[in-house]
């Protein structure tokens, strides 16, 4: 999902899980050479103590303000009452999974500024910590991360999609005109006008021999113009999905787990026979909660005999809809995920992006053959 390809859970703040991508591994191992390299070479530093400890605060800093950027996103969607179900690291940056668009425009315009808002902020403490301090390493670490949020923040609040800027732009055209898919289209052409832009920055930096930022502004200009491109698409495919709903859809419920169940019998009855799942926990027929094969193991090796409410995750780390949800709105929040399906807090079925698949085909293929439900 966006480019995360597996990814690990390092930690949870106020019930939000923080992943980071697979891709995320490398681009930290790459930042933290290229950290190393720039401190030993340019300041003849050679105590290799001093040298660790300049690339470690770089590390923090850089990756410390991506965190603060998407959790800003996260905390501000959660004020709204919107569901955050995580964050992940990944080697652009990192994004935050939340319904932003499910209470109007100027939600979900309020939740994308908050990212850049946030970053120019960390940009002017930096700045202004790094402005009173010695001459020296650490005070060029901290200068330099100072610049480099606000060229961030500033590049983040561009109006092309994906960027924050673009969803600010999508909102606020939607606002004004009433219609998202209007708000999208002019996302989707404006930001392959500022994808453009990088490309040209890129190639007068290239004429003058300017190197040092071409790789990123080309990065950039292919990630906007990509995703203009492929909004009309994007919009075609949104409008027959909301032709649907989750109930036309969704298979029968999956089987739950009681809260009171332990996690021994948990382990042995339902996750250890299918240890990729992630089950429903109820409490008197209500949903309350899930519980995974790692959850329950990590909870459960230090007493089998707990219950699985104690290792359960609030259901704010899953998509959870309705039955009237329609599946364009669906297919947003699932982000290619297996989600659940509520009624009034009961479970009435699941859903994922196999079954929007199957509804599609055989709504406009007329060709397509019924793929078998999963199990």
């Amino acid at each position: 999902m966006f480019g995360s390809g597996r990814r690990y859970r390092v930690l949870t703040v106020r019930g939000i899980p923080i992943y980071v991508g697979s891709s995320w591994l490398i681009m930290a191992a790459f930042y933290t050479w290229i950290e190393y390299t720039r401190f030993s070479d340019p300041f003849g530093v050679r105590d290799p103590a001093t040298i660790w400890g300049a690339v470690a605060l770089s590390f923090v800093l850089f990756f410390g303000a991506i965190v603060i950027h998407e959790s800003a996103h996260a905390v501000v969607a959660r004020a709204f009452g919107l569901p955050v179900s995580g964050i992940t690291l990944v080697f652009w940056g990192g994004y935050t999974e939340t319904r932003s668009n499910a209470k109007g425009p100027l939600r979900e315009l309020l939740v994308s500024a908050a990212g850049p808002l946030s970053t120019l902020v960390v940009a002017g403490v930096l700045w202004t910590i790094g402005h009173g301090m010695d001459l020296g390493m650490t005070r060029t670490v901290v200068r330099e991360l100072a610049g480099l949020n606000l060229i961030f923040a500033i590049v983040n609040a561009l109006p092309g999609f994906p960027l924050d800027g673009g969803r600010m732009l999508l909102a606020t055209t939607w606002g004004l005109t009433g219609k998202r898919r209007t708000g999208m289209r002019v996302a989707g052409s404006v930001g392959t006008l500022v994808g453009f832009g990088f490309f040209a920055f890129a190639a007068n930096g290239l004429a003058k021999g300017d190197t040092s930022w071409i790789f990123p502004m080309f990065l950039l200009g292919s990630t906007l113009v990509g995703a203009g491109r492929a909004m009309p698409g994007r919009i075609k495919l949104r409008d027959q999905l909301a032709q649907g709903r989750v109930a036309d859809t969704m298979r029968p419920p999956p089987d739950s787990i009681p809260a009171s169940t332990s996690l021994g019998d948990a382990i042995d009855r339902w996750l250890g026979p299918a240890p990729d799942r992630v089950f429903p926990v109820t409490d008197a027929s209500r949903v309350i909660g899930t519980v995974s094969m790692a959850g329950a193991r990590r909870m459960g090796a230090r007493d089998r005999m707990r219950p699985v409410g104690d290792a359960m995750a609030s259901l704010n780390q899953i998509p959870v809809l309705t039955p009237e949800d329609p599946l364009d709105d669906a297919a947003e929040w699932l982000a290619g995920r297996e989600g659940i399906v509520l009624r009034d807090g009961v479970l009435v079925g699941a859903v994922g992006p196999a079954d929007l698949d199957r509804w599609y085909r055989l709504r406009y293929d007329p060709t397509a053959v019924p793929a078998r439900p999963d199990r």
